[in-house]
């Protein structure tokens, strides 16, 4: 599938400028995560959320060319607000020991947050399903990988930069698979698996 097609089926098809266009749009948003909650993103039709919103089919798709232009609409909102919490992980740190406290620390953070905004779960079953989508999220992988390869390079040897980047970038996509493990859990269990985490970021993340 060519760039083109992509952008078309996953864009938002107008951006809104007035207050009424954006308070719509947000509607749009609002009662979308409300069905995908409560029924689930492949069960929810793009009728159920038009309604949903108290807008026509119609003005729905005046902003969304298909349901997957939505749940992209969600996962950049949730990265949005991520990128506060990715910008101040490690900034101003000057030890590989401070770095790795700081790692193992945001865990508990990271988690708390995937537990407060429960609709990422339930974005994540569907994104992993759709090459597209999956495109899309591995763009934001890099993201915060080069986010924090910026903020850690100068604790590292210029020598072993290639090698400390595949380790960042293991250590955030494992990371990524606990968190979403963990926050299916009950409390307990999520919080022992958190825990040994939290060990293993200490003990590896400046291992390569």
């Amino acid at each position: 599938m060519n760039q083109q097609v992509v952008e078309g089926r996953l864009q938002l098809r107008k951006k809104p400028q007035q207050e009424r266009s954006i308070q719509r749009l947000e509607a749009i948003l609002e009662a979308a995560v409300e069905l995908f909650l409560e029924k689930g993103i492949a069960e929810t039709t793009m009728s159920e959320v038009a309604q949903k919103a108290g807008i026509s089919i119609g003005s729905l798709y005046q902003f969304f060319p298909q349901k997957a232009a939505v749940i992209k609409a969600l996962h950049d909102r949730f990265s949005t607000r991520l990128d506060g919490f990715v910008r101040q992980v490690f900034q101003g740190v000057d030890t590989l020991e401070e770095a790795s406290e700081r790692a193992a620390d945001s865990l508990i953070e990271l988690h708390a947050l995937f537990r407060q905004e429960r609709i990422y779960m339930t974005l994540w079953q569907a994104i992993v399903t759709d090459r597209d989508l999956s495109q899309i999220s591995a763009d934001y992988h890099d993201h915060v990988i080069a986010s924090f390869y910026r903020d850690l390079s100068h604790l590292v040897p210029e020598n072993d930069y290639p090698r400390f980047r595949v380790n960042l970038k293991l250590m955030i996509l494992a990371t990524g698979e606990v968190i979403r493990y963990a926050t299916q859990q009950q409390e307990d269990v999520a919080r022992d698996h958190l825990d040994q985490w939290r060990r293993t970021l200490r003990a590896s993340l400046f291992a390569y």
